[in-house]
């Protein structure tokens, strides 16, 4: 299997990779690389400009209360959390514990089948965010923060600030039309 994953990666080499939290030496693209050397395999070392840590990017964009890490169902894990916010369609994916129970017992068609799943929520999940219609417990100031750009993207995204926005622009062309009318008359 894992010989299968390096030659995807070597004739992928330009591709980039989305995961969800792969990024440390027990769980993630070096583990797998160390797997492979221990068992006497030459890994393609994929380089972290090609990797796309989702997680990571759903914190940059909508701050760390996102998510809880527990579900509402009470299952483990910020990815189970978003799955359930949004209704995405999650059967067949297995948690940590139940994916070791799966190796162990030999059933590996479970596991398989979990893998496929996961990788349709990443790329469910990666769609919505990028789509901007990726339900989250974000708050106004957790996406947007206090900057003058989150105004730029609130009066963007919403059409009754958008519309206040014009109104109060004519409103204040009107109360100084005197002051706007001498200083262009002064002009020319």
């Amino acid at each position: 299997m894992l010989d299968g994953y390096f030659q995807f990666l070597a004739s992928h080499a330009e591709s980039t990779f989305i995961h969800w939290n792969m990024r440390n030496d027990n769980y993630g693209f070096s583990a797998l690389e160390h797997r492979y050397r221990v068992l006497g395999g030459v890994p393609t070392i994929l380089h972290d400009n090609r990797k796309l840590d989702l997680a990571r990017e759903l914190v940059t964009l909508y701050g760390r209360q996102y998510a809880p890490h527990t579900s509402p169902k009470g299952r483990k894990g910020r990815l189970m959390s978003i799955i359930e916010l949004n209704g995405i369609a999650d059967k067949d994916a297995l948690q940590g514990a139940e994916e070791a129970d799966a190796f162990v017992n030999g059933d590996f068609i479970k596991l398989h089948q979990s893998t496929l799943r996961k990788v349709d929520v990443l790329a469910n999940i990666f769609d919505r965010a990028h789509q901007k219609s990726l339900i989250t417990k974000a708050g106004f100031i957790d996406k947007y923060g206090v900057h003058p750009v989150a105004l730029v993207e609130l009066v963007k995204n919403s059409p009754i600030v958008a519309a206040l926005t014009i109104f109060a622009t004519i409103g204040v062309t009107i109360i100084n039309y005197e002051r706007i009318f001498a200083y262009v008359k002064a002009l020319f």
